[in-house]
């Protein structure tokens, strides 16, 4: 078996090749199923036929004079070219008359006794059956057959994880490796010398397909092996975490129906059939199975349920990972939770649908972006930030378009809006997000350069982020506009304190630099001894990712949608728009007026930063803009070539391309 492996083949895109003039193809009937593939070179096929002289009629051959069907590998001069040629234009149940010339039947020296030097015959063949077989590493180590197609279009890739059943037997009979229903991840180590052949018969196959591999003597054992595989189920693993941190992992176990899912506050009904640490064990407190009822996004259930059934479909049924911190629910018996990690297994058996938001009347949006408010105050005051800052963005979103509403609607939407992003500030702080903090903040301030609570929100975002000179500058506005306000009174002293601690440091710095270079051509420079020889390391290993930030300037994005990045290499998604990149914006960089006074334009730069494997070569990708209307993908592509660039570096700087 050879080291580098083939591309995977796709059998869809396969056309026999033109008959040629020495063979006339006459369809007597039609295939059963039209839609079906024809055989290619290296298949297996198994037909029924009979042959005449095309001077005399004679029947000279047919399949009545065998003791069992004929079967034949095709493309490989088994058989006569005809044949060859003739088969290959065929569907499984089609019957056809093949009129031969020699060259392309028995030739100069034809088949005595029956068949004459030079003679044309007519074959009326059927294509009863064929197996489809593939030489998976191009040099007949490892031939898969194909016994039952598969569904769907998806074939894993490495590093995916499935469910199959395998069984591995020696031309001796002893059974190697079997299971049934086993979870496995393509490229793990866990199957061992079947490893390389396993998963490259798996990568080219569709779930519910059935295939056997036949090894030959050296590639797995010194033996032929034979082995059965079943391919039952890809699983689709989805970050669902509100923050796409992995905290939330969702591993789909049975598919849903439809397309739908649960929007906020539709009510929902799940079945908790367990939880589970990592190694399986249960977590003590919960008995289940367990059926839970609860309004989506209200904050019922913990936020490892709240945030993956959210992405679930009716039916579905998934594994959901969480960090502990995320799993606690009191209904479920977890009012505490130990360990790194808990697994609940979980269907979603039914939820209700909730009219269409953009469809809503104005005064109805209001209403329920007043009570989204209402119940992300409850979630806030319960330290639910992240969920309640789910809720102060639907406000947010459902609040966009207020063009053509009544002043008062206006007014009161403009009102909403405002404390919902005031309110998601408030909840990037407690969650530590501090550059979204500053975002969320700048965003006010652009439009209510007084809004007291943006400014010492802001302040204190820049506190965190040790930037004490704007932490400063933005307390001593938050007192100008309130001299009053006690917060900022009790921060300021801090901010002070940690500013003049801070000048120290670099007036230090600073003084130590200037006594060096003062002693430089002095001969008061230190001397130390040499260093003591240490052993040669070996050369470390190259990184295979390149860390590629992706940087758009001044897209056209509204204050209610979101920058994401989509590509060919897996990591953005594969072209998946589901899987897409998020881009953050970036704060604005203060720029000084210009000299007439006037300010100059604010540039708005979206940034986000992904490790890619080297391999990918040349990598495509597009950027896309996503709100409540749905995406709208950018028309033009950008590439960035990273073959050789492992361990660097890569910045895209690119603004949108329409074309």
């Amino acid at each position: 078996m050879s080291d580098g492996e083939l591309s995977d083949t796709n059998f869809d895109d396969y056309s026999p090749p033109v008959l040629p003039d020495g063979v006339r193809k006459e369809v007597i009937s039609e295939a059963d199923d039209k839609k079906s593939k024809k055989p290619r070179p290296g298949d297996e096929v198994t037909i029924d036929y009979s042959g005449v002289l095309a001077s005399s009629g004679i029947e000279f051959e047919s399949l009545h004079s065998r003791d069992a069907p004929f079967t034949f590998t095709l493309g490989q001069d088994e058989v006569i070219k005809g044949w060859d040629l003739g088969v290959a234009t065929m569907k499984k149940g089609e019957r056809a008359k093949f009129t031969l010339e020699p060259e392309f039947a028995y030739g100069e020296e034809g088949r005595p006794p029956t068949v004459p030097p030079n003679a044309t015959v007519i074959f009326t063949i059927e294509l009863v059956s064929w197996v489809k077989k593939e030489d998976l590493f191009g040099d007949k180590s490892v031939i898969k057959s194909l016994l039952e197609e598969g569904t769907g279009y998806e074939h894993p890739k490495k590093g995916k994880e499935v469910r199959m059943s395998i069984k591995a037997v020696a031309e001796s009979g002893a059974v190697l490796n079997e299971r049934s229903g086993a979870d496995y991840v393509l490229g793990s180590d866990e199957l061992g010398s079947l490893g390389k052949a396993v998963d490259k018969a798996l990568r080219g196959m569709l779930k519910g397909e059935r295939c056997s591999l036949k090894c030959a003597k050296g590639c797995v054992q010194q033996e032929e092996v034979t082995v059965d595989l079943n391919l039952e189920e890809i699983y689709d693993v989805e970050d669902v975490s509100w923050a796409k941190d992995s905290s939330v992992m969702k591993k789909r176990l049975r598919e849903g129906e439809g397309h739908q899912r649960p929007q906020d506050s539709c009510r929902v009904e799940i079945v908790v059939e367990s939880v589970t640490d990592k190694a399986g064990n249960a977590c003590p407190g919960f008995s289940g199975p367990k059926q839970v009822r609860f309004l989506s996004g209200n904050g019922d259930v913990c936020d490892a349920l709240e945030s993956a059934v959210s992405h679930m479909r009716k039916g579905e049924r998934a594994a959901i990972t969480s960090v502990a911190s995320k799993a606690i629910s009191a209904s479920l018996g977890l009012a505490e939770v130990t360990g790194d990690a808990v697994v609940f297994t979980v269907e979603v058996v039914d939820f209700s649908t909730m009219p269409n938001q953009h469809n809503l009347h104005e005064e109805d949006k209001v209403t329920l972006a007043t009570r989204q408010k209402e119940v992300g105050a409850q979630l806030y005051k319960k330290q639910r930030f992240e969920l309640a800052l789910e809720k102060y963005k639907k406000v947010v979103e459902g609040l966009h378009d207020t063009n053509k509403w009544s002043d008062e609607c206006k007014q009161e939407a403009k009102e909403l809006k405002r404390a919902a992003k005031l309110n998601q500030a408030a909840c990037y702080l407690k969650m530590g997000n501090l550059a979204s903090t500053l975002s969320t903040c700048n965003e006010i301030i652009r439009e209510e350069p007084h809004n007291v609570k943006a400014l010492f929100r802001r302040a204190k975002a820049h506190h965190g982020r040790s930037e004490f000179v704007e932490a400063l500058r933005d307390l001593e506005k938050t007192l100008e506009y309130d001299p009053e306000n006690a917060e900022a009174k009790a921060l300021l002293p801090h901010v002070k304190k940690a500013k003049k601690l801070a000048d120290k440091e670099s007036q230090d710095t600073f003084s130590k630099m200037c006594q060096g270079f003062g002693k430089l051509g002095s001969g008061k420079e230190n001397h130390k001894p040499p260093p003591n020889e240490k052993p040669v390391e070996p050369p470390k290993e190259k990184p295979e990712e390149v860390a590629v930030t992706f940087r758009m300037r001044d897209p056209e994005v509204g204050e209610d949608e979101q920058l994401l990045v989509v590509g060919a290499p897996e990591v953005l998604g594969a072209w998946d728009q589901t899987k897409s990149v998020e881009l953050q914006l970036l704060p604005p960089v203060f720029a000084p007026p210009t000299g007439s006074g006037r300010a100059p334009k604010v540039e708005k730069i979206w940034e986000a930063t992904v490790d890619i494997p080297q391999s990918e070569g040349r990598a495509e990708y597009r950027y896309l803009v996503r709100g409540p209307n749905g995406d709208r993908l950018e028309p033009g592509t950008h590439a960035v070539h990273l073959a050789g660039m492992g361990g660097s570096r890569q910045r895209c700087t690119d603004f949108w391309k329409n074309a």
